[in-house]
């Protein structure tokens, strides 16, 4: 059994030497990669080993496997592009999250002065008045935050179409391509499936709720996406 060091200086493995030998056979390793038996401490090439030695020419790059499950993983070819950061694709998201709720604000602010002022008088609504307050006021007011709604929906097509980003991952660099051939997602995939499709989900009460955590812990996964990445058949890459 082999433990194979990937170019971003992780561990893969143990493997056997079938694996390795197919991940040669298929340009996906070489004779440079660095590799070293489950049992030793010592770092050698692929190459040092008898059981690879002839199995592959010397190659010019080094291709390493990228993941973490040894028997059924995928190699990476050089060239495929770097899966986002976790980091990253959270502070992404809060600015997209955060513009979204700026667009909220013609309805938020004369809500929370309303109970604010109640709260400090002294006065105390029931749930049900409560609701029956916030009703009224976006009635009210929904008319003022539809322009700047429709703004951002407006930006946020326009780039998830032609570039694959929001404004939060176009600011930090981050792109939303095709998992299949990281090819440009379209506004298909980008906008309606990804964006949209999840959002109309997470409105269904009880349901909804799950999808949401359901969908933000699959970001944890060996492969960074998430479960509206799967739906829409996508990936996040550094741009």
């Amino acid at each position: 059994m082999f433990i194979i060091l990937g170019s971003d200086g992780k561990e893969y493995g143990p493997v056997t030497v079938g694996n390795v030998i197919e991940w040669i056979r298929d340009g996906r390793a070489n004779l440079a990669t660095k590799a070293k038996r489950d049992r030793d401490d010592e770092w050698k090439t692929l190459g040092d080993f008898t059981e690879f030695s002839s199995r592959a020419p010397e190659p010019a790059t080094l291709p390493p496997p990228v993941t973490d499950e040894p028997e059924t993983m995928t190699p990476v070819i050089a060239g495929d592009p770097e899966a986002a950061s976790r980091w990253l694709r959270l502070p992404a998201a809060l600015i997209d999250g955060v513009l979204k709720t700026l667009c909220y604000l013609p309805i938020s602010i004369p809500l929370v002065r309303t109970i604010f002022a109640e709260a400090i008088s002294g006065e105390q609504r029931s749930f049900s008045e409560i609701t029956e307050l916030t009703s009224n006021i976006v009635n009210e007011h929904l008319a003022q935050a539809l322009p700047f709604l429709g703004g951002l929906l407006l930006i946020q097509f326009f780039l998830l179409a032609s570039r694959g980003q929001t404004i939060g991952k176009w600011l930090l660099r981050l792109r939303i391509v095709r998992h299949d051939d990281s090819s440009a997602a379209g506004w298909y995939r980008a906008f309606l499936l990804r964006a949209n499709l999840p959002f109309m989900i997470e409105q269904i009460p009880v349901f909804g709720f799950i999808f949401w955590v359901v969908d933000s812990t699959f970001i944890f996964r060996a492969d960074r996406r998430c479960l509206h990445d799967h739906i829409a058949g996508t990936k996040v890459i550094t741009a």
